[in-house]
């Protein structure tokens, strides 16, 4: 009989622990499925301009999902970071700035991976914040829906606002 119910138990609890993982589609409880988190700040020169150096906001894109997210981007020199990302920026949660793929490449951020993108300081002004557009990596591109992650002028340490 002890046999059979030790049996049972070691039979039954990784399929109970299996079924809880596979519940939560998030790696880290700790943090969402996917955020952008400070990195550092400092001058650069800016590309979409004509070089000049400004405030620059470098910040981290995290996958804390368990699939693929798909961000449109482009490449950059190392020192803007992994990829220039398409981003939105928004005062007081109305839209004043929308910058979309013209030429781009549309690539998966596999899960528990980051990347690092620079926005210029002004963009994330009090009041101000960002928006990256993301997809999973199942959807399709005809799917009428959207993802957004955010990143609020409020979330600058307070040294960097």
């Amino acid at each position: 009989m002890r046999v059979l119910i030790l049996s049972v138990v070691l039979f039954a609890t990784p399929i109970s622990w299996a079924q809880t993982r596979a519940a939560n589609p998030r790696l880290s409880r700790a943090h969402p499925s996917v955020y952008i988190a400070f990195d550092r700040q400092g001058k650069i020169a800016d590309l979409r301009g004509i070089g000049e150096l400004k405030e620059t906001v470098w910040l981290r894109l995290h996958n804390n999902t368990r699939w693929p997210i798909v961000l449109d981007m482009n490449g950059v020199p190392k020192a803007y970071g992994d990829a220039s990302l398409f981003y939105d920026v928004l005062s007081d949660g109305k839209l004043v700035f929308e910058d979309r793929c013209h030429v781009c490449s549309s690539n998966p951020l596999r899960p528990g991976r980051s990347l690092v993108f620079t926005v210029p300081q002004e963009y994330l002004a009090k009041g101000f914040s960002i928006r990256v557009k993301f997809s999973f990596g199942w959807e399709d591109s005809s799917d009428d829906v959207e993802h957004f992650v955010y990143y609020h002028s409020s979330s600058l340490p307070t040294g960097a606002r």
